[in-house]
């Protein structure tokens, strides 16, 4: 069995989207972390881990394998986490991305 999930910030970016045949769970942390260019973890004042777009991540979300083919065929930039609805959806002019 393959597990599916993505990774968001707090803005609703997403900024990974995995299908991990090893986990048995969601993980319950991010597996993901980012780097300034200089090679300093990207945090902000909290110690709090930071997508590239500057607003901190959340932890992951389950996700089925239809959204995780949608979300790597049509790209996940392509895609916000909506809060509300509690899953990806596609962008629009309204949701544009926050970065």
């Amino acid at each position: 069995m393959i597990i599916y999930f993505i990774e968001h910030d707090s803005a609703g970016n997403i900024v990974h989207v995995c299908a991990d045949p090893m986990a048995t769970i969601v993980p319950l942390i991010n597996r993901v972390t980012y780097r300034n260019p200089d090679g300093t973890p990207l945090v902000d004042a909290q110690g709090r881990d930071l997508s590239p777009f500057g607003s901190p991540l959340l932890e992951p979300v389950g996700i089925d394998s239809a959204t995780y083919i949608d979300l790597i065929a049509d790209g996940m930039e392509n895609y916000i986490f909506d809060d509300a609805s509690g899953k990806p959806v596609k962008r629009t002019a309204t949701n544009a991305q926050a970065a």
